[in-house]
């Protein structure tokens, strides 16, 4: 807690009257006839101590001395005082000189012992001490203060733990007060074991399961002995406990199991919270423990949990909302407020019937802890067969339906549904014709042929579920003749999901694939049709061939879907009308915006960023990859540069990189000889395209042929992103970029000339208006000067740099062939040509180029992301900053291409300790970019260009 003040009061409160030595403890307080005589006259007096210091430095008259040192207020029987707390308090303030921080606690101290007297505001202030003492072990983050509470007091555990069994002496709200008090201990693990020893040990033995099956039998039977509030806290204090491996034990040795099984059977509509916790306790029992497992089954809670399953089911396809039994019992109050007496109707009232909003929230709830706890049992040992028996015929018939009316029931009931079917066919897979002639496999794959749900949790349950499908013949003859891979295409491809692919989802799929391709090698042809097949799907949404498909895909959204529970807890506070409006809004107007060139826009770069990732553990199998190259899937996705929707703000090459991230090092060359040509192909058009602008400004050009140019080169720009990623993990593209003496690099050159050509335009434009507005004209030489004067210090930031020392150099050994020197030098000069060039273009501008490309000097791998911009920004910007932002980042990606592939061809010999001949391949590109620099160095310009 920040606020220590905050800190301390809660302490004061905390303390009560005492402590158990003085016979002022927490029981003595709370029930009647409790104090002794002493104690009671003990309890009514007012005893205060606190050191008083006087900071004045003057002479002090006798009565101000008097107040220094140890001060003690001492008021026995203060309930026979006529003055009210206040006017007590501020004379005592005055005549003891109590300071501001300690005024609280005296008047905390003033007041219990006023209430001292009467056992009505003895328990009101007990109410108010478990209060306080709740919350200060929540949100104390000093250990000294609990230490020192429980120094004082070491026997306050065991006092909370026996006022429980004080049920007719104390009023039921300070028992739930104390077992609140007990399960805000148990939050810290630091604290458990004494509360779990308090349980478990002495005449405290058992008392958890008494009181639970006293509860249990309460709500159950609808008797009022004991409230629902109660038991619900008292359901939290259990579900602490057997969050640990000790306490589960010890919550298991007691007997939990047996007593929590009757309250699966109670049906009441507002105690689906109730049984929800006792379902998770259930669980965590059997998560632990084989033996509670088998303990569970033997005792018939899993026949209890499929029926149970089967109620709730059912009540959601009749769409009642209270189809089970109704519990409104005769005679009882329309307010739902049980009769019980004192601070028990007092609770009830503050705990009123639950609206039909959050019952159904609950019942879905519950429907995935029954789902759960199916799960686990039946993995206990010994049940192999009774799939065929018993209620457990039932649950195939439950699953089926809830895969039928999937959007009815949310995406975690259909996820954990899927799982349960899945561990049913790993666990026993003789069982699979039972499930089969119950309709499941095929009723699995029809709702995820007819539109998955739009949740992370149903979308990446699917591999795993067609895994177990496979396992059988039919199931995995089902599979290939439904084509059921072919679902993940509009997942993929849709707009509707892309909050559902967030985080880890699209790698978790992928996983999921690869597992489900090496199990059933037959399916790798089909996965790898589905691959393609979205980016196919892909391409043509980007190339607006398919404009309207995202609307009509979003239909699996369209409908509103019941409130989902993944948030569980974290949304029991929410109003009864927002629990009705999930995300209405959003698919109400999204079909009538996914045709707009902006959505489309803004689509596109996360549809393309999640197939990458699709594809990337996917495409590490060897056998997957040879299938994929065959295929042309490689060139499919190399399209995904040149989609002509895409924004020129987003470069894609760092999303596509991933996808080849693992790509089977047995197919490298394949992959690098289809880069390398698409690559080529792209630098002819692209060249072809410049050529026709014939060294005119971009910004000046007209908006059509501006964009053209600008599309290329963002294109351009991601390829190299590319084939900067495949040079930094493989050799196979340096031997592929140096066949036919290195012809790629050379028109790569003459794009990176036209590139830098087009950046001195847009400074000199620049200039030359800031010149035109300012009335100064030292401002404009003075930046040129400053520019001039930096850039010595600019050089040393150029990246290439400290990759262009010659071998020779590093090792001080002479190299046998003299031609070899000459190529390692070519390599050292071109780093050389490739700064003086940049310099010699900056001195032909005055500077102003190279300082902006120095300012601009970052690495491509994080450009894409510091870059993009939205499409709004993109819109508000002018052709000229447009233009200008677009060159900077294509020539920072080529300087880094161009690092990366010296680096790559000169990294065999740098590590040794002799240089060692450079290949055929190596030679090429030395010498190509070697020229590259060298052409660039020697570009004087177009003379016939304007601005």
């Amino acid at each position: 807690m920040r606020d220590s003040s905050l800190s301390s009061k809660l302490f004061s409160f905390a303390q009560g009257w005492g402590g158990k030595e003085e016979g002022l403890g927490l029981i003595t307080c709370a029930i009647k006839d409790g104090p002794e005589p002493i104690a009671f006259e003990l309890g009514s007096t007012l005893h205060f101590e606190f050191y008083a210091i006087n900071e004045s430095s003057s002479e002090q008259s006798a009565a101000q001395q008097s107040t220094q040192g140890l001060q003690i207020i001492h008021l026995p029987n203060i309930s026979s005082r006529q003055e009210s707390d206040l006017e007590l308090l501020n004379k005592l303030v005055l005549e003891y000189k109590v300071p501001p921080s300690l005024r609280f606690s005296l008047l905390t101290r003033l007041r219990f012992a006023r209430a001292f007297g009467s056992l009505a505001t003895r328990q009101k202030y007990t109410c108010i001490r478990l209060y306080a003492f709740a919350i200060l072990v929540q949100v104390c983050a000093d250990a000294d203060d609990l230490a020192s509470f429980f120094n004082s007091e070491p026997e306050f555990i065991n006092e909370l733990v026996s006022l429980l069994s004080y049920e007719d002496a104390v009023p039921e709200k300070i028992r739930i007060l104390c077992l609140l008090s007990l399960v805000a201990l148990c939050q810290d693990r630091s604290r458990q074991p004494s509360v779990l020893t308090a349980v478990t040990s002495g005449g405290h033995r058992g008392i958890l399961s008494s009181l639970m099956q006293k509860a249990i039998d309460s709500v159950v039977t609808n008797s009022r002995k004991c409230s629902v509030l109660f038991a619900e806290t008292l359901l939290n204090l259990v579900s602490v406990l057997v969050s640990s491996s000790s306490g589960c034990s010890a919550m298991r040795e007691a007997g939990f199991i047996p007593t929590l099984l009757p309250l699966l059977k109670d049906t009441d509509p507002q105690h689906l919270h109730l049984v929800s916790m006792a379902v998770h306790v259930l669980e965590a029992f059997m998560d632990y423990s084989n033996p509670a497992a088998a303990l569970f089954r033997d005792l018939g809670g899993l026949d209890d949990t499929i029926l149970r399953l089967k109620i709730e089911v059912s009540c959601i396809e009749n769409g009642s909302k209270q189809q089970a039994i109704s519990y409104e019992p005769e005679g009882s109050e329309s307010s739902g407020a049980q009769v019980i007496s004192g601070a028990s109707l007092e609770l009830d009232n503050m705990h009123p019937f639950y609206s039909d909003a959050l019952v159904g929230y609950h019942r879905r709830l519950l429907m995935k802890a029954l789902l759960r706890a199916i799960s686990l049992g039946t993995y206990a040992p010994g049940g192999t067969a009774r799939i065929y028996g018993s209620e457990e015929n039932l649950l195939p018939h439950c699953i089926c339906n809830i895969f039928r009316r999937a959007k009815d029931f949310g995406g975690g009931v259909f996820s954990l549904a899927s799982t349960v079917m899945g561990d049913l066919i790993h666990k026993d897979p003789t069982c699979f014709p039972v499930l089969e002639a119950a309709g499941l496999p095929s009723a699995f794959i029809d709702a995820i042929l007819d539109g998955v749900i739009c949740s992370a949790e149903a979308i990446a349950c699917i591999p795993q579920c067609l895994d177990a499908l496979c396992l059988n013949n039919n199931g995995l003859q089902a599979v290939k003749d439904r084509n059921a891979l072919r679902c993940f295409v509009k997942i993929f491809t849709s707009r509707s999901y892309l909050r559902a692919l967030t985080g880890d989802t699209p790698g978790s799929i992928s996983s999921g694939l690869d597992e489900l391709m090496r199990h059933a090698s037959s399916l790798r042809g089909p996965g790898v049709d589905m691959l393609i097949e979205i980016l196919d799907t892909i391409s043509k949404i980007g190339t607006g061939a398919e404009a309207a498909s995202s609307s009509t895909d979003s239909q699996c959204c369209s409908t509103p879907v019941p409130m989902d529970t993944d948030g569980e807890e974290k949304t029991l506070a929410l109003e009864d009308k927002e629990l009705c409006k999930v995300e209405k809004p959003e698919h109400s107007t999204e079909p009538s915006s996914d045709g707009s060139l902006v959505n489309v826009e803004s689509f596109l770069p996360d549809c393309i960023s999640n197939a990458a990732r699709l594809l990337e553990t996917i495409l590490q199998n060897a056998d997957t990859c040879r299938i994929f190259v065959e295929k042309k899937g490689v060139e499919a996705v190399l399209q995904l540069f040149t989609l002509p929707l895409m924004p020129v703000s987003v470069s894609v090459g760092q999303s596509i990189s991933v996808a080849f991230k693992n790509f089977s090092a047995q197919h490298s060359a394949s992959l690098a000889r289809a880069v390398c040509s698409f690559l080529k192909e792209h630098l002819k058009s692209t060249n072809e395209l410049l050529a026709s602008v014939e060294g005119a400004q971009l910004a000046q050009l007209e908006a059509s042929k501006q964009m053209r140019v600008l599309k290329y080169l963002c294109s351009l720009d991601g390829i190299l992103s590319l084939s900067n990623s495949l040079l930094k993990g493989t050799t196979t593209v340096v031997s592929e970029l140096g066949t036919t003496d290195a012809d790629v690099l050379k028109d790569l050159g003459r794009v990176y000339r036209e590139i830098l050509w087009q950046i001195s335009l847009c400074w000199d434009s620049k200039v030359e208006e800031k010149q035109n507005v300012e009335v100064e004209n030292d401002v404009g030489d003075a930046v040129i000067s400053n520019a001039a004067g930096r850039e010595s210090d600019d050089d040393v930031n150029i990246p290439v740099a400290r990759y262009m020392n010659p071998v020779s150099v590093r090792n001080g050994s002479q190299s046998h062939w003299g031609t070899e020197r000459e190529f390692l030098s070519v390599v050292r000069s071109g780093e050389g040509l490739n700064r003086r060039g940049r310099h010699g273009l900056t001195r032909l501008r005055g500077g102003r180029m190279g300082r902006h490309l120095e300012a601009m000097n970052f690495d491509s791998d994080g450009s894409a992301n510091a870059t993009e911009a939205s499409l709004q920004d993109v819109k508000k910007k002018s052709p000229d900053v447009l233009v200008l932002e677009n060159m900077n980042k294509l020539a920072s990606t080529m300087r880094s291409f161009f690092t990366a592939l010296v680096k790559g061809f000169t990294s065999p010999n740098r590590r040794r300790t002799e240089s060692g001949s450079l290949s055929s391949a190596s030679k090429n590109i030395g010498t190509a970019l070697a020229k590259v620099f060298l052409e660039a160095l020697s570009f004087s310009g177009y003379s016939t260009s304007t601005g």
